[in-house]
């Protein structure tokens, strides 16, 4: 598997809600890193505490919640995914960069318009 069809399989399991085989594609020692500011922001340790604690919020802080990729670009171990996230009727654009060593995701870290999120946030 490259590292775009890791981050792909990541992005295709987390719109199929099978967190299983999202987290499947983590690496044991993956870290995630929401920017300070944004309402779930924080550092996760592995696949089990981005889900509970970042994802699983998701719907709590925005209910109607959507996300699309619009393209997925590779520079040597790291994926960026361009996406639209439409929620609070607001929809804004953003991108996500993934590392990925041996087959797995290392880390990732979003790189989105806070200030919209936060305008529609149920916080």
């Amino acid at each position: 598997m490259t590292n775009l069809e890791v981050v792909q399989g990541i992005y295709a399991a987390f719109g199929e809600g099978n967190m299983e085989k999202m987290a499947s594609l983590f690496s044991d020692d993956w870290v995630g890193t929401v920017p300070e500011g944004h309402p779930i922001s924080g550092t996760y340790h592995g696949a089990n505490d981005f889900i509970q604690n970042f994802l699983s919020k998701i719907p709590e802080v925005w209910p109607d919640f959507h996300m699309e990729p619009i393209a997925f670009f590779e520079s040597g171990n790291t994926v960026f995914l361009h996406h639209k996230i439409t929620t609070g009727g607001k929809t804004t654009e953003g991108v996500h960069m993934t590392v990925v060593r041996g087959g797995k995701a290392l880390s990732w870290r979003p790189i989105d318009d806070t200030a919209a999120l936060i305008s529609t946030a149920n916080i």
